[in-house]
């Protein structure tokens, strides 16, 4: 009787190396993140679709310039269109209270086939921006220092 109980507490206490074991393994491991939704236009259909990523909390460059560098990068998807031409890269993203200024590398002006026009991408990099960060209102977009702007 004596042998049975030695064994049931070994085994639950082996139970409970390997459990405290696996939590010190994950609280290592784990890495908060925030999620975004980026918005794309796709090949398939009118309108944006929706792409849902995972990035770090507190991005050194900020979460607004992050965001902005993520959507640059292009959808993950070969179903969406690339906002911009392949190269086009963040040169300065400054916010002021509600007013975002963004501005792009000159690889903006070429788009390739199969990217959003020049106009969709940045009306898409507007629409990404005010929806992930409701406390931006007004973004004023530079393409190549030179400001992007269309009525409608």
């Amino acid at each position: 009787m004596k042998a049975l109980s030695i064994k049931r507490i070994i085994a639950f206490l082996v139970c409970a190396v390997i459990c405290t074991a696996c939590a010190i393994v994950s609280i290592y491991f784990y890495k908060p993140h925030k999620r975004f939704v980026y918005y794309f236009y796709s090949y398939s259909t009118d309108g944006l679709c929706t792409e849902v990523r995972h990035s770090p909390v507190n991005a050194i460059q900020g979460d607004v310039s992050f965001f902005i560098e993520e959507l640059l990068l292009g959808p993950m998807t070969n179903r969406y269109k690339k906002l911009f031409a392949d190269g086009t890269t963040l040169e300065f993203c400054i916010q002021k209270d509600d007013v975002l200024y963004v501005g792009l590398s000159k690889d903006a002006l070429f788009p390739e086939a199969g990217d959003a026009s020049i106009k969709d991408g940045v009306e898409a990099l507007k629409v990404n921006i005010v929806k992930q960060f409701t406390k931006i209102n007004t973004i004023l977009v530079y393409i190549d220092g030179k400001s992007v702007f269309w009525e409608g």
